[in-house]
């Protein structure tokens, strides 16, 4: 059996032009009727990685495939001296060291091996160079994002966002949205997949408690590993301050849902396009709409880079801790399996109950 690496294009044939597509799902599924899976078990077993990490990885091996075609050779049968090139390639056009370990996860995901018997993702040459990339340009954290959160929650409770009942439905959305991801911690992906049916949104005595719906998928779900639903508290519930009711998410829930309740559809998505027909929006739309809430008027930008949507999680995951908030919570919340996710990536240096995560990332002036 001839095994496929380009669209249209087998073994042995190299000399096709640079337009043709890498298939990767091809690729991935032939690597597992090599290692002695039938046709049925390997197209199962392909479907064990998600669709955006096959996505990921198509773009990826198509650059390799590029590299490979160069040196007529099949990508499954690249020489370890090819893959290292390829790689120290990537590491000489300015990606980072997790950009090109991450090159190197989709390559193994496809390679035979090599003739010393290792492996793409175990060569101990391999292991080196990484870690030689790693010595040479060591990656830059940022302790701090480029704004304000306390500039921004002085934004969100003033005019165009305020008051709720008279604002927009862009504005309405904006400040919506952003007040459940900061008081969720979750993923924008987890975000978008929200859904407004009843079986998936409840409000209770003390919050909202929210599902994603049931075909979504969380970036590090698992048998084993399964998020819980989603639980934020109402501050009228502990809180006396009238100001705080500004900063309620489930306040700014109730006005969304009855700003979008005239053309909502049963079941549909939580969070819809601002513009007719109002279907459920992407994790990029979500990612959009974070942005323009912290870059809005401009005063909340307080030091050099880029703002990011990702920047609202790690922000929500450091202030419950700094506040409190016992670690076993913050990664229930936010979704983490170990803690060493949240210490190394997401711990930002700024300065007990259920809900307890959610409050922790407000900036409530009294509590009851």
């Amino acid at each position: 059996m001839c095994r496929i690496f380009w669209s249209g294009q087998r073994r042995g044939d190299l000399s096709g032009r640079g337009d043709s597509v890498f298939d990767c799902v091809a690729a991935l599924r032939n690597s597992f009727i090599k290692k002695g899976l039938s046709e049925a078990a390997a197209s199962l077993a392909v479907a064990g990685r998600r669709d955006s990490t096959k996505k990921l990885y198509a773009s990826r091996l198509r650059l390799f495939g590029e590299w490979c075609r160069k040196a007529e050779v099949p990508p499954s049968e690249a020489s370890i001296g090819i893959v290292a090139d390829f790689l120290l390639s990537l590491f000489d056009e300015g990606k980072s060291v997790f950009t090109v370990r991450g090159y190197r996860t989709a390559v193994a995901a496809i390679h035979e091996g090599f003739e010393d018997g290792t492996f793409v993702s175990d060569s101990q040459a391999l292991n080196h160079l990484i870690r030689g990339m790693f010595n040479r340009r060591p990656p830059v954290r940022r302790l701090l994002p480029p704004w304000s959160l306390e500039s921004v929650f002085a934004l969100i409770k003033a005019p165009p966002f305020e008051p709720l009942g008279e604002a927009s439905l862009k504005f309405v959305t904006l400040k919506t949205i952003f007040l459940l991801a900061l008081c969720s911690g979750r993923r924008r992906g987890a975000l978008a997949a929200l859904s407004a049916d009843p079986s998936c949104l409840r409000f209770e005595n003390h919050g909202v408690r929210l599902l994603t719906r049931p075909s979504f998928l969380a970036k590090n779900q698992r048998v084993n590993f399964l998020p819980d639903p989603i639980f934020i508290a109402d501050i009228s519930r502990f809180s006396s301050v009238r100001e705080d009711r500004f900063w309620c998410p489930v306040r700014a829930l109730r006005f969304y849902l009855k700003k979008t309740e005239s053309f909502r559809q049963v079941g549909s998505s939580l969070f819809l396009s601002l513009n007719a027909p109002h279907s459920g929006v992407s994790p990029d739309t979500i990612s959009r709409w974070l942005v323009q809430v912290i870059s809005f008027d401009g005063k909340a930008l307080s030091g050099p880079g880029t703002p990011r949507a990702h920047d609202v999680r790690a922000l929500a995951a450091s202030w419950a801790f700094f506040k409190g908030i016992p670690v076993s919570d913050i990664l229930k919340a936010a979704v983490w399996k170990t803690e060493n996710t949240f210490i190394s990536y997401y711990l930002k240096d700024i300065l007990r109950e259920e809900g307890g995560f959610s409050l922790a990332s407000l900036p409530l002036s009294g509590r009851l």
